[in-house]
């Protein structure tokens, strides 16, 4: 059987070259709906993927291709054989890049092949783009194999968090491209072979298939702009979309009739939401809301516990300040009805940017002069939290720029306490979770609990780093080799037979797991308490017998990326760990656990980290079987706390 891997489409883009044949309307049979699609016949069906009778059945699973990772992918490998993951572990012991497609032989399935492939989570980078070139890469695998006939799963309605009509659309657009892009394709059939238990996903890709809408649902670029604090409210600016926020209350704007249909942001948030709430609002409000003022309802099928429905009057183009002052005083109704209810976090829109026409400038000041105004009169709100979540694209990049620039004035005057203070550890204690900055797969825009409740079990990921931390870690690593002490020490044994002076970084990878990180920064929090009571902990040079601090501290530049997120104030440091490979795995899902040392180690049981590369290096290979080859390094983020010399 031939290994392949199947590389990423460059680009999608929409199209719609349907004949009017094409656009009959779909079946209703065996299969459930069914349409055909130029000489393609694309069909739903409840049922069993391992089950299916076809050429190619494709399965989606982990990045390293663990078959029992996820419910459909387990249900495939129990039916196939345990031979099917030796097999991906042969032909793929390192597994797959995200839109990749592994081909194997399909064991006892009565199929000729299952192509694995591993999808992104929905709201990561290019998430959607991913989603629908892998459908397109199975396709061309199909046509290289001079196959006819595929099935697949719903593949990203599961674990992956897509919404099902997205995840369904999508497809369809998937399908009609590459069909459209290769007229002479070998392709007869694909199917959509969903649980019977998930009701949802199915009515969604047989409505897809109904309505055959070829323009895709590719998102926005989802990215955070700036966090700050106002006073005890922690505001964060992020371009996403507010309908998927997940906090207690999300704020939708509406006109005074309270209809739900008018204005592209209700109508976001409502299709999202369900047609419960427009109930709601009829039964509750039949006279509606008036300007100026605020309702609250549920929030249907969004992943917030209610919605507070602002009714914004029309610009007052004579005077900004008095449109600016409308918008304030409608924030903070907002705040007070999330204070009333003793919710914790609310997401905000643009107010009047869209429906209203409210110049960008005018909406920003009097979105954040209302959160400003009611930090400082209800210092003792529930309300912690406040998300200003402005929609992506090319025409709203003026609505962004008015926030930054609003937002300027209070990032720098409530930047907070001084750093290296015992206020400032005080306040550090009481902050709420969130993934570092530099992070790309668990972004900072979530906090770690949020990140938590969507994670499958597979909840780490070892990434590339960027070109600025690669030179970063290499320098890093360079200026604390030394190499008159190489070969010192009895961990050092049989390294001076090898003759080498030097040591070269190959590849820097970070490994984010959410688990470890959510322990390690329970940890530093206990200690910035400690901190905030007994006073900020001295640095190893303050101690008595320290000459100088930690040595990767030392070499690092004042404006190094490594030194972005390190707290001097509980002793936070970057350390180097060498490891023998059998143990390497074990520590990116695991950590460093002293339980795991030898009881022989000079102080006994314990993590013990390095400040120069070149001590580590010493651990990297067992002392009697000593070569060249490549090695792993680990360059751990450290917290020290109290340090004892």
């Amino acid at each position: 059987m031939s290994s392949e891997k199947l590389s990423l489409l460059d680009s999608i883009e929409p199209t719609d070259s349907r004949t009017q044949e094409d656009k009959k309307e779909t079946e209703l049979t065996d299969f459930g709906y069914s349409r055909k699609y130029k000489n393609v016949r694309i069909s739903v069906k409840e049922g069993a993927l391992e089950k299916e009778q076809v050429d190619v059945i494709v399965n989606s699973t982990s990045d390293k291709l663990e078959l029992r990772h996820g419910r459909g992918s387990k249900a495939l490998l129990d039916a196939a054989g345990a031979g099917l993951q030796t097999e991906c572990k042969q032909k793929y012991p390192m597994g797959i890049q995200k839109g990749d497609v592994a081909v194997t032989g399909a064991g006892n399935l009565r199929c000729k092949f299952i192509f694995h492939g591993s999808l992104k989570r929905y709201g990561s980078q290019d998430a959607e783009k991913i989603h629908m070139a892998f459908i397109s890469k199975c396709l061309k695998g199909l046509d290289r194999k001079k196959l006819s006939s595929i099935a697949f799963p719903g593949l990203t309605t599961g674990l992956h968090k897509f919404p099902k009509k997205v995840a369904a659309k999508n497809t369809c657009c998937a399908l009609a491209q590459y069909i459209d892009a290769n007229p002479n394709t070998r392709v007869k059939e694909v199917r959509f072979v969903i649980h019977a238990e998930d009701k949802e996903t199915y009515e969604a890709f047989c409505d897809a298939i109904k309505v055959w809408d070829l323009n895709p649902n590719l998102g926005i670029e989802r990215k955070e702009i700036c966090r700050f604090k106002m006073n005890q409210i922690s505001v964060t600016i992020k371009v996403d979309k507010i309908e998927e926020e997940r906090v207690d209350m999300i704020v939708n704007s509406v006109n005074k009739s309270l209809d739900l249909d008018k204005g592209s942001l209700c109508k976001a948030i409502i299709t999202a939401a369900g047609s419960k709430v427009a109930e709601e609002c009829r039964r509750d409000h039949p006279s509606g809301v008036s300007e100026g003022n605020v309702v609250v309802t549920s929030a249907g099928n969004l992943k917030c516990e209610k919605l507070c429905h602002a009714c914004v009057p029309p610009h007052e183009q004579k005077s900004n300040d008095v449109s600016v002052k409308v918008l304030q005083k409608i924030v903070i109704k907002c705040l007070k009805k999330a204070d009333k209810k003793q919710l914790t976090s609310v997401a905000l829109p643009a107010l009047g940017t869209r429906y209203n026409n409210y110049p960008p400038r005018v909406s920003a000041a009097g979105v954040l002069k209302g959160i400003d105004q009611f930090s400082k009169s209800h210092t003792r709100s529930s309300v912690k939290i406040v998300v200003i979540v402005l929609y992506g694209g090319n025409q709203h990049e003026e609505i962004l720029k008015a926030f930054v620039d609003e937002a300027a004035p209070y990032q720098g005057a409530c930047s907070g306490p001084e750093r290296g203070t015992q206020e400032f550890c005080r306040q550090q204690y009481q902050i709420e979770l969130h993934p570092p900055e530099y992070w790309t797969e668990y972004t900072s825009d979530k906090s770690v609990k949020s990140w938590k409740a969507d994670c499958d079990d597979d909840s780490f990921k070892l990434l590339d780093v960027d070109s600025t931390t690669y030179k970063a870690v290499e320098k890093l690593v360079q200026s604390t080799w030394q190499p008159k002490k190489l070969g010192h020490g009895r961990d050092a044994k049989g390294l001076s037979d090898l003759n080498y002076t030097s040591i070269k970084v190959l590849k820097v990878q970070r490994l984010e797991n959410i688990d470890l990180y959510e322990n390690y920064c329970h940890f530093c929090s206990s200690l910035f308490n400690k901190a905030g009571v007994i006073g900020v902990f001295d640095k190893l040079s303050s101690i008595s017998q320290g000459s100088k601090d930690i040595f990767t501290t030392d070499c690092l530049e004042e404006d190094s990326v490594l030194k972005k997120e390190l707290y001097p104030e509980i002793n936070e440091h970057f350390l180097f760990h060498g490891t023998k490979p059998e143990t390497y795995k074990k520590i990116l899902s695991q950590g460093l656990d002293f339980r795991m040392a030898k009881e022989y180690g000079m102080f006994g049981q314990g993590v013990y980290l390095a400040e120069s590369s070149t001590k580590a290096d010493q651990y990297t290979d067992p002392r009697t079987t000593r070569n060249k080859g490549e090695k792993r390094m680990f360059l751990a983020r450290t917290c020290l706390g109290k340090i004892h010399l």
